[in-house]
């Protein structure tokens, strides 16, 4: 069983069980993931028991879904109390499935006393986790010092609060997977202007900016000098925060020819991953390896069709109309809202489309899984690159982003690690630069972006003199235009692998001779065949990494080894080249790698 295999099998057993202990699913999963090894433990493998609950614990004085006798005898390491381990003989529980193993760890949390009050008092509904897990670790739980950190960055890692978030309508006993928390914008002039208006549908925003965190536009919204305002913004996490009365006109799409939706629209705004770079409009690439966007994208993506969900079933809405639901640049398109490209820039890339999300919609409405997105979060942990090593690199870094939401400085050289501030302006010392070149370590220990747009970096007469000569390798989309470069590295390979995330750009050297990826147009202008050398490529639905790839029973379609007909070829992220497999011409719809390190052209 994989990781993700492992977590959706667990999830399902701590989301039913959440509903009748209280207690968070991202924290039951996330314990079960640390205590169980992904499920591989010789307990969890043949009892059963992903929690290493033993037969008997706080003196068995709890209501328990044990059955008493069922057991499994194993050598476990213990401590004496000067902290040296010994071995010794246990009884541990043993359950007949995942469900039971679940609901009983949840019984014990509940129900183990010390002496008289609960030994985890307060973690029944408590609805955040890290609290939850210092609940837990307090309670004696655990005696491992970094345990609450392990567990909040599982649940981090594999964004496990998507499984918390259950709402229920005041209206029924339906149950949605979003929450709704109020964060009114009252000192916003559009709140104070309390315009009401009479709700004919929605219109879906993506915020145009690399800033996930939600709560950020909550603050600027929150200015009494904004100028614009939204009724609800959400991000990667399922709880959107509400900024407008539904029946208040917002500020969220302008006007056109027709109008302004302004007037019966509800809004809402998606983040955007930090793991991109706008290059103009909407034109935007990817800073990262495509892990992070790609989780970022699908998971708000499945937030927003909840949320529409929420909203179309509450006030009697058709989804699948588009003069009901549409993107802001439908809206442009419809003469009823300004010149905006979203929310299609950004899903147009993962294979996404407003059709695809009005049927989700509807679905969802109807209680229905969306399998547009898989309900497991994309892992991110490819996009980890907190470990790297950092080389020296002497000077100043002075911030000259002017966007409203700032720019995070992070306690990590990755854009996965925790924000530490936002700042907005200001010059800092350069303490070094990470060994991707996309990060400059600042003298206090913290992390900035290299990316130039976002910040200005000069360097000392010292450092300037160590690399005098050394050169550039390049990333345009040719060597003459360059206003189109969207990076410089000395490692080469650093340059490649921005260049294989984004689709239509070439590296070159400091002489404008191109280094990647050196595609002859007379492979590229005609059906040709490629010979498969591995076991295992996957045929994906489009051309890039960005788009989902071809399953059966659950499992990657792979093309196996041998020789296959290209009969069309397309840049995309992840490849030098993709290639439309004969079989898949008709709908487009099955692309492979034509990398070197997979196959090879033939003649």
């Amino acid at each position: 069983m994989s990781e993700q295999e492992f977590i959706q099998a667990v999830s399902e057993c701590a989301v039913k069980d959440m509903g009748a202990s209280g207690i968070l699913a991202s924290v039951s999963i996330a314990q079960a993931i640390l205590e169980s090894g992904y499920g591989t433990t010789e307990l969890a493998l043949n009892a059963n028991n992903f929690f290493g609950m033993k037969c008997s614990l706080s003196g068995n004085t709890w209501d328990s879904a044990w059955d008493g006798v069922s057991k499994y005898t194993k050598q476990t390491k213990e401590q004496d109390p000067d902290g040296k381990e010994y071995t010794v003989t246990a009884d541990f529980r043993r359950y007949p499935d995942m469900e039971s193993s679940v609901r009983d760890h949840s019984c014990y949390l509940n129900g183990a006393m010390n002496g008289n009050t609960l030994r985890y008092a307060g973690l029944k509904g408590e609805k955040d986790y890290k609290t939850a897990i210092q609940i837990i670790k307090d309670g004696g739980y655990a005696t491992d010092v970094s345990y609450v950190s392990k567990v909040c960055g599982i649940i981090e890692r594999f964004c496990l609060t998507k499984f918390d978030a259950v709402v229920e309508s005041t209206e029924s006993e339906e149950k949605m997977s979003i929450t709704i928390i109020e964060k009114m914008a009252t000192q916003n002039p559009c709140y104070k202007a309390g315009v009401g208006i009479t709700l004919k549908g929605g219109m879906l925003h993506s915020v145009g900016c690399p800033q996930p965190d939600p709560l950020v536009f909550v603050k600027n919204w929150q200015r009494s000098s904004a100028s614009v305002c939204v009724h609800a913004v959400v991000g990667k996490d399922a709880v959107v925060y509400q900024l407008l009365p539904w029946n208040m006109k917002g500020w969220h799409c302008g006007s056109g020819r027709n109008g302004s939706g302004n007037n019966s629209l509800i809004s809402i705004e998606m983040t955007e991953p930090a793991s991109i770079k706008y290059t103009g409009g909407a034109t935007w690439i990817e800073t990262g390896n495509g892990a992070n966007t790609k989780s970022h994208v699908l998971a708000t993506y499945a937030n927003a069709v909840q949320f529409f969900a929420h909203i179309c079933k509450k006030f009697g809405f058709n989804p699948e109309d588009s003069n009901v639901l549409m993107s802001h640049h439908e809206g442009n398109v419809k003469g009823i809202a300004s010149n905006h490209g979203d929310v299609e820039h950004i899903w147009s890339r993962y294979g996404l489309s407003m059709d695809q999300f009005r049927k989700d919609v509807k679905k969802a409405m109807a209680g229905g899984d969306i399998t547009t997105v898989p309900w497991v979060p994309v892992d991110i942990a490819s996009d980890d690159t907190s470990g790297q090593k950092i080389n020296a690199l002497n000077g100043s870094v002075t911030v000259v982003y002017k966007g409203v939401d700032g720019l995070n400085i992070r306690k990590a050289p990755s854009i996965t690690a925790e924000v530490d501030q936002i700042v907005h302006e200001g010059t800092f010392v350069v303490a070094g630069i990470s060994a991707d070149e996309k990060w400059y370590k600042l003298e206090s220990g913290l992390f900035i972006t290299a990316i130039p747009d976002y910040v200005s970096f000069k360097a000392t007469e010292e450092q300037k003199a160590s690399t005098a000569g050394t050169g550039y390798y390049r990333v345009r989309t040719n060597w003459v235009d360059s206003g189109s470069q969207i990076g410089a590295f000395k490692d080469q390979n650093n340059a490649i692998e921005l260049c294989k995330q984004n689709s239509g750009y070439k590296v070159f050297d400091d002489s404008g001779n191109e280094v990647y990826p050196c595609i002859s147009s007379a492979v590229t202008d005609r059906e040709f065949k490629f010979q498969v050398t591995i076991s295992d490529l996957r045929i994906r639905k489009g051309a890039g990494t960005t788009f989902d790839y071809h399953k059966k029973n659950g499992q990657a379609v792979y093309t196996g080894k041998g020789t296959f007909t290209i009969v069309k070829t397309k840049d995309g992220a992840g490849a030098k080249l993709w290639g439309l497999l004969k079989s898949y011409e008709t709908k487009e719809d099955g692309w492979i790698a034509l990398d070197e390190e997979y196959g090879k052209i033939l003649n």
